[in-house]
């Protein structure tokens, strides 16, 4: 290699790194639930409904609205299945809850995109959190009124677990 070359790629190396982001910027460090904990918390929203006697479907939904868990529970009408994973997608997409979404709706129906699929408004769309970070969602169909209340007490029964 000539001296000129030489000099000309230690030149453009030097750029180079000078103009990258120090660290791991580019990196980000996100949370995952893991398999057993999405299945859990679905399992305990089933059971909570169903000890109010409400036979439910249950989803959970990672960070970016894929599917990690979907169970019937026994008896839950055939409509719940596609409800239950619609109220989780809208949970993960806007953070808050189904019934804050259905609220801020009614004030403001433009604040909701309505033609976009997958998007139900409405009680049984719960966030799952870590700290602030959304790491999934739960959507619960098939308790008239009830869905975030079932979806809660599993939550909150494995809030722990949830660091």
């Amino acid at each position: 290699m000539t001296p000129r070359i030489s000099c000309a790629l230690v030149l453009a190396l030097g750029i180079l790194s000078a103009a990258a982001p120090a660290g791991a910027a580019d990196v980000l460090t996100t949370h995952r639930l893991s398999a057993a904990l999405a299945t859990d918390i679905a399992v305990g929203a089933i059971a909570a409904c169903t000890k109010m006697g409400y036979p439910i479907t249950a989803a959970v939904v990672d960070a970016d609205g894929v599917t990690q868990v979907l169970i019937r529970g026994d008896g839950a009408g055939i409509h719940t299945v596609q409800a239950a994973h619609d109220k989780a997608f809208t949970a993960v997409t806007y953070g808050r809850t189904g019934s804050a979404i259905g609220e801020g709706y009614k004030t403001n129906p433009s604040g909701v995109i309505t033609k976009e699929p997958f998007l139900i408004p409405g009680d049984g769309g719960m966030p799952i959190k870590i700290g602030s970070e959304v790491v999934g969602a739960l959507g619960v169909s098939g308790s008239p009124g009830k869905d975030e209340v079932c979806g809660n007490t599993s939550l909150d029964a494995l809030r722990a677990r949830l660091r």
